[in-house]
């Protein structure tokens, strides 16, 4: 009797768990393939909080539809998951992104289209978005240009800031005149 009521003492003093299983990276072509669509876009305006599914709601501008059936120049109403390990939100106002996404499965659901729950279905991509992808080469293809491209911008802006931490260590203040 004791043993079950300590068990139900911790059991009320531990606070619920809750947690998503998010897939690991399948590779590239993989991802492509279990994907309903794949959409360039750009986050306009965050409409629900993130909820205990790891999703929130948002319109997005849709750059440029790779995959799918998702009309492009629209704003376009998505539930969207960070499927990275990191723990900031990354999708801030007029961000861009390259997205994997699924169909909603059930009817409740607030969108037609939510991020694929796999590592990778969420790229932020340079601060422009709306790049020229090479005409008449496959998906998979496309994906990689943009991908080389985008990690070539945080190549170059990391050094950069690189750099101004280094100035800002290293430069000998100079002194302000007075008038």
């Amino acid at each position: 009797m004791k043993m079950k009521l300590m068990l139900l003492a911790v059991c009320l003093c531990v606070p619920n768990l809750f947690a998503v299983l998010i897939g690991s990276f399948p590779g590239l072509e993989k991802l492509i393939d279990v994907s309903d669509a794949i959409v360039i876009l750009r986050v306009d305006r965050q409409l629900s909080d993130v909820d205990l599914n790891l999703y929130a709601t948002y319109d997005c501008m849709i750059y440029q539809t790779l995959k799918g059936q998702i009309p492009t120049g629209k704003t376009v109403r998505l539930q969207l998951m960070d499927t990275r390990t990191a723990f900031i939100n990354p999708y801030a106002v007029h961000s861009a992104h390259l997205m994997f996404l699924t169909k909603k499965r059930l009817e409740s659901e607030p969108t037609e289209y939510r991020t694929i729950e796999i590592q990778g279905a969420n790229v932020r991509l340079t601060p422009f978005g709306n790049e020229q992808l090479p005409e008449g080469k496959t998906v998979e293809e496309r994906i990689k240009t943009l991908l080389r491209r985008t990690g070539e911008y945080d190549r170059l802006e990391f050094q950069k800031e690189q750099d101004f931490l280094q100035l800002m260590l290293t430069k000998i203040p100079t002194p302000v005149r007075k008038k």
